[in-house]
């Protein structure tokens, strides 16, 4: 797996008076085959730094780096893969499970290795590979968030971003989808930036865990030192609104 650096990224929107800026002089690393976890409350600009990485954010300065090397996005070659929030918006409507997983597989494979690799990256997020023939009107929210990563998973990312994905979701089945990214990263050690508004959803699967307020970053360090020890008043207020309890407990994802 690969690096992915932010080096003093700054976004804005508008321009002249009217500008608007989401992002300032952002600088972070999602070293290989680690989980960072990126926390802020909604607006800090988490999903702005998301979207700033696969393209769809222009920058107004800064770079963004894969292993030390300006990150290159096209159709050939998409290193890094986004699973985004809402699981209802996130596939089409149109195609079957199976077609959305099978467009974003590397061209030259033929239909059956398309097919066979389609019910692996299924079974590989713990759904019932015939779901293959299924539209997603037919699936809950948690089953097309699994759809959703097996979706990016195929690409075969260097680096995948999970930006909110249980925070559509029902507590119920948000400790399933958690032991699925665990489990994801250990099997493949994938290098992944997993964006949350929760800490307590975030201390759950990183080991480094970088704070954001205001489109900076306040914060980052270890996990345990972030959660312990922590320097700035605004993470101290994240801390303060989790629970006595742990929400979250593990336990295996059932397959569905």
């Amino acid at each position: 797996m690969s690096e992915l650096s932010f080096d003093a990224v700054t976004v804005r929107f508008g321009g002249g008076r009217n500008a608007v800026t989401a992002l300032e002089d952002v600088n972070l690393t999602v070293p290989s085959g680690r989980i960072v976890g990126l926390v802020g409350e909604s607006g800090s600009g988490k999903s702005t730094l998301a979207r700033a990485a696969v393209g769809l954010a222009p920058l107004a300065s800064g770079r963004i780096l894969l292993d030390g090397r300006p990150l290159v996005q096209n159709r050939a070659r998409r290193p890094l893969q986004i699973v985004f929030q809402d699981p209802y918006s996130s596939l089409d409507p149109r195609m079957t499970i199976g077609a959305s997983i099978a467009e974003i597989l590397p061209r030259g494979l033929g239909r059956v290795e398309r097919a066979a690799e389609v019910e692996r990256l299924l079974d590989q997020v713990h759904l019932d590979p015939r779901h293959a023939a299924s539209s997603p009107a037919r699936l809950s929210g948690g089953q097309r968030q699994r759809v959703a990563i097996a979706r990016a998973l195929a690409g075969r990312p260097e680096v995948l971003i999970a930006d909110e994905i249980t925070s559509a979701l029902d507590v119920s089945i948000q400790g399933s989808m958690l032991n699925l990214v665990r489990e994801l990263q250990a099997e493949l050690g994938l290098s992944m930036l997993f964006i949350s508004h929760n800490l307590a959803v975030v201390r759950y699967v990183a080991t480094e865990i970088a704070v954001m307020y205001r489109g900076r970053i306040v914060e980052h360090g270890p996990a345990q030192r972030v959660l312990t020890r922590p320097q700035h008043e605004y993470t101290r207020t994240l801390l303060a609104a989790i629970p006595g309890r742990q929400p979250l407990t593990k336990h295996e994802g059932a397959r569905t």
